[in-house]
């Protein structure tokens, strides 16, 4: 398996003795799971742990004997002692969290520890009792947090050889965990299963993952070959940008966006930091270019539709253009059709959305990272975890952030993350929300000027027409051709307005933006001036829920998008 589908594991095990009896068992049964594990299909994966004295040791030596990858190591303390010997157990990387500061807030460093691995992993292996916690962050919870998020769990019990695999989605609706944990101590396993490669193959959706990662790099390899062999970057320097100077036009520039923070220096050098901005560019690029052809084709249309009503009525004032305005009409209405087809068979439309939906979950993956607060958390449970791909691939690879979150990385990193989740978001939805309201409400002047230059037109007519009968007095044709011509004309503008507002949502989307950014103005202001992790990270999730409700409306709206056929 290749690096794009590297799988992240997260371990949690019992260190008190009493709990996990004889090594020998408990050293068969996780050689056991990282076998199965490989006969899955897994061959390169990243182990995450607290190295906690106990059966986190036992693990890692497992894992190293596996050779499935590397170990990343995750200690709830600053100056933790089990950090000291962490070379010698084969970690290749580690994060250091504060939990004087978390205990300070009187949080639970060894929780902050659990969620943190947990949310990062594809699967959980756990060696445990089955038993209740003796304490916040042990092994019991880091099962809880995993079936509340949607990950599965290798379960490794001490004495006992059978491996077992607990699925989230093969859990009753009104799962409670507590209750679940009575039913395994009473004997009661019909939620669990015994473990084998193949549904352990299943939980880690490694058949969806390679056909998406073949038919990404076909994607790929032929948007390259189009590239090289097509107009498309050509059309993008002027035929695309129609709805760009159409938008300038009408709404004007987006002014009153807030400044980036500058990107702090010990961020831009964490690799899986890299690997997500390359990952977020690479996505937004390709929505942009979609968005672009999108919308200026339906400007395009629109304006075609408006074009061949003054060609097609130009007759009326001068019958000679009969023959050529029939001509000029055909082709406009072969070339409309030929966009509009084009447009709906490629499925346009929905591939923009999903495109404008990904960028966006990586934008927030990106933002989020540095705080140690990813996608899942902010779901409800059950989440199909096939549903976070690509996503989860790009952080599969990034891994967790690396080094010790001491106070000045919190505030340097905190400060860059509020920046691109709350403060930025909210000056650029703010600014958003008066662009999009300034073109509906020109749109909207549009109609109404149109509509009562057609009503005097026609009023003037009549009227004239009547004088012209009293007094004697013809009119001349050109100017009945013109009546002709407004009578066409502008119901086709009318129309065209109608479809830019029901197609490009221009009012819509300055309502969402502006009840965006007065949730973000909010957040912000909570925060103070000093804020912690444990505020920031709830400062992000908040961010994050509505972005992602936002991105999720979006994508969902795409069939209203398709274009107007006109």
């Amino acid at each position: 398996m290749s690096d794009v589908t590297m799988i992240q594991l997260a371990f949690a095990g019992h260190n008190r003795a009493n709990d996990l009896g004889h090594h020998a068992p408990i050293t068969e049964g996780l050689d056991a799971a990282f076998r199965l594990i490989r006969e899955a299909g897994v061959e390169h994966a990243r182990l995450l742990s607290g190295l906690a004295p106990g059966a986190d040791e036992l693990a890692a030596e497992a894992w190293r004997l596996a050779q499935l990858g590397p170990i990343h190591a995750v200690f709830p303390f600053l100056d933790d002692p089990a950090a000291k010997a962490a070379e010698l157990r084969g970690v290749q990387s580690a994060t250091w969290l504060d939990g004087a500061a978390a205990e300070a807030l009187g949080r639970n460093p060894h929780l902050k520890q659990t969620r943190l691995v947990v949310e990062a992993a594809d699967l959980l292996v756990v060696v445990w009792t089955g038993e209740r916690a003796r304490g916040a962050g042990g092994t019991a919870d880091a099962v809880r947090c995993a079936l509340e998020i949607g990950l599965s769990v290798l379960w490794v019990k001490p004495s006992d050889p059978r491996l077992r695999l607990i699925r989230p989605e093969r859990l009753p609706s009104d799962f409670d965990f507590p209750e679940f944990q009575e039913g395994l101590q009473a004997g009661n396993f019909s939620h669990v299963e015994d473990a084998t490669a193949a549904n352990v193959r299943d939980v880690l959706n490694l058949d969806s993952l390679a056909v998406a990662e073949a038919a990404e790099a076909m994607a790929e390899e032929g948007a390259e070959g189009q590239r090289a062999g097509s107009l498309d970057d050509w059309l993008h320097v002027w035929l695309w940008k129609t709805y760009g100077g159409f938008r300038r036009l009408l709404g004007g520039r987006v002014s009153g966006l807030a400044a980036p923070h500058p990107l702090p220096e010990d961020l831009a050098e964490q690799e899986g930091f890299r690997l997500l901005t390359a990952a977020y560019l690479k996505a937004d690029h390709h929505a942009n270019r979609l968005s672009a052809v999108h919308r200026s084709e339906q400007i395009l249309l629109l304006l075609a539709m408006v074009t061949a009503a003054i060609v097609g009525s130009s007759p009326a004032v001068w019958p000679q253009l009969k023959t050529t305005a029939v001509f000029v009409e055909l082709m406009l209405g072969l070339a409309a059709l030929w966009v509009w087809t084009g447009a709906a068979r490629a499925r346009q439309h929905e591939r923009w959305g999903e495109e404008r939906h990904l960028a966006e979950q990586l934008r927030l993956v990106r933002a989020c990272w540095p705080l140690g607060v990813s996608l899942v958390s902010t779901r409800a449970r059950p989440i199909a975890r096939h549903a976070l791909e690509p996503e989860q691939a790009i952080l599969r690879r990034a891994g967790l952030p690396s080094g010790k979150f001491d106070q000045a990385r919190v505030a340097s990193w905190g400060r860059w993350a509020m920046s691109e989740l709350v403060d930025g978001q909210a000056a650029y939805h703010q600014a958003v929300s008066k662009r999009e309201g300034r073109i509906a409400h020109r749109i909207h002047v549009g109609e109404n000027t149109a509509y009562l230059f057609l009503l005097v037109v026609f009023a003037a007519y009549l009227i004239g027409h009547s004088l012209s009968d009293a007094f004697g007095v013809h009119v001349p044709h050109w100017i009945s051709g013109l009546v002709t011509m407004a009578g066409t004309i502008v119901p086709a503008f009318a129309a065209a307005t109608m479809a830019l507002e029901a197609k490009l949502e221009f009012q819509e989307q300055s309502a969402r933006s502006e009840r965006i950014g007065d949730q973000l103005e909010g957040l912000a202001a909570q925060l103070g001036p000093s804020p912690s992790l444990d505020d920031l990270q709830g400062a992000a999730r908040a961010a994050m829920k509505w972005h992602l409700a936002e991105a999720s409306h979006w994508r969902d709206g795409a069939g209203r998008r398709q274009l107007f056929r006109p």
